[in-house]
């Protein structure tokens, strides 16, 4: 239920993605991230589609040195050759799902906006930047980076 008292209708719709990383679940991805039944169906796989092709684009490289060891398929891939292959489809389907969110955060004032159905903690600007931060980390997590880097000038 959402804090404006809608019942949360639950879409089982998959989002197909390059069969190389996993594909996205809109069910999953409401579930997950406790999204306010105010967001239509339509806003939800606009924003999870731009989400799954911008961690894609930061993560182009990681793909082709997999794809070079022979991986087709991070799900299903040997575990001789990518062990952790469960953690890494996981890991993706956060940086989607959190940059979805992310992204979802920021248009629900446009969504609703009634003094009653108002809840800050939908609007906060930090809670967005909370989590493109999530969606960050686990996009480095992914290109076997850890959450901070430096270089020497």
């Amino acid at each position: 239920m959402s804090f404006s008292g809608k019942p949360t209708t639950f879409v089982e719709q998959a989002i197909e993605n390059d069969g190389f990383w996993p594909n996205l679940s809109v069910a999953e991805f409401q579930k997950g991230y406790r999204l306010p039944a105010e967001f239509l169906v339509d806003m939800l796989v606009a924003d999870l589609t731009t989400a799954m092709i911008e961690v894609n684009q930061d993560l182009a490289k990681r793909k082709s040195q997999w794809q070079g060891a022979g991986i087709t398929s991070v799900e299903s891939a040997d575990p001789m050759v990518l062990p952790e292959r469960t953690f890494h489809a996981a890991t993706y389907k956060r940086a989607a799902y959190c940059r979805a969110k992310a992204s979802l955060l920021s248009q629900f004032a446009s969504v609703v906006r009634r003094e009653s159905a108002e809840n800050l903690g939908k609007e906060e600007p930090e809670r967005k930047e909370t989590f493109l931060e999530f969606s960050q980390q686990a996009v480095r997590s992914l290109q076997g980076r850890g959450r901070i880097t430096a270089v020497l000038l």
